[in-house]
């Protein structure tokens, strides 16, 4: 029996690709560009080719939001596969025009399509999305389906932790003074979303280990004495992923874990190296 809501979201969340797969998630990709070469994330460049084009590129890459017709395609994909709405859960509005475009192209779509601006990127997007489908799959209406990403979003956590503040600058997320102090003073800052959905220093720590402990910290916060559903997330750096695990094992019950590759979109502006760690509490 086909779910009367469709969920779809788009490739800022960051989801691994096996996940998407076996659940069938609608995932509408944005596009990374170098120099007069455009390619589609997770379509026409995956993660790690990506990562290997950014470490021999004279030029940062620049990102746009997806094709119109991704969006035509999603959702005319959701209404032949008999659902009766959809749910687009999208990247925050702050950071791209994705939001927007989704809004625009619903006004066409064969089916009614509730856009959700998250104010979330990468795993906390992840996490809201995946919220959204178990609802979803679980027979629910769209308002039901909404609220399952509203308690995600007014409850996780996104917090990341990079090597080098100099892929923000340039790719506008921070200001160049914020970027300044962080590199003069050679810190490992831990950024997190604010709730507008933009993208801020949380706090300045002086190196990966005191970086993860204080991560670990502020997830076990949002456990609250429960479990969390958690999603880590890495720039070609597995051995850091690894120890993100260890450290938030030790620390709080976790309910739910998945991890991937920081995605062509997030990745051209937090560069290689970078831990990205978001989690919720877990359903209870």
């Amino acid at each position: 029996m086909v779910a009367p809501v469709a969920v779809v979201t788009d490739s800022t969340a960051d989801l691994p690709r096996d996940l998407v797969e076996e659940l069938g998630l609608r995932v509408v990709p944005l596009s990374v560009t170098f120099g007069d070469e455009t390619f589609i994330s997770g379509v026409t460049l995956q993660p790690e080719d990506f990562y290997r084009r950014l470490a021999a590129s004279p030029r940062m890459p620049t990102t746009s939001q997806p094709s119109p017709a991704w969006f035509d395609e999603a959702y005319a994909d959701a209404a032949d596969d008999g659902h009766r709405a959809i749910v687009s859960v999208h990247c925050s509005a702050a950071l791209s025009g994705t939001v927007s475009l989704a809004r625009d192209r619903a006004k066409d779509a064969q089916l009614p399509v509730e856009v959700i601006d998250t104010k979330l990127v990468g795993g906390a997007l992840g996490l809201a999305a995946l919220a959204a489908h178990r609802a979803a799959a679980r027979g629910a209406t769209v308002a039901e389906v909404v609220h399952s990403v509203d308690r995600v979003r007014q409850r996780a956590v996104g917090l990341l932790v990079v090597d080098t503040l100099e892929y923000l600058k340039r790719g506008g997320r921070l200001t160049g003074a914020q970027a300044a102090v962080g590199t003069a003073l050679k810190v490992k800052p831990i950024l997190h979303l604010t709730p507008d959905g933009r993208v801020e220093v949380h706090e300045r720590t002086r190196t990966w280990t005191k970086a993860m402990d204080r991560v670990t910290d502020l997830v076990a916060e949002v456990a609250a004495g429960g479990s969390v559903d958690a999603m880590v997330v890495h720039a070609l750096a597995p051995e850091r992923a690894a120890e993100m695990w260890d450290r938030l094992s030790s620390r709080v019950e976790v309910a739910e874990r998945h991890e991937a590759l920081v995605g062509p979109i997030v990745g051209t502006h937090v560069g290689p190296g970078a831990i990205g760690v978001a989690a919720t509490p877990a359903r209870r």
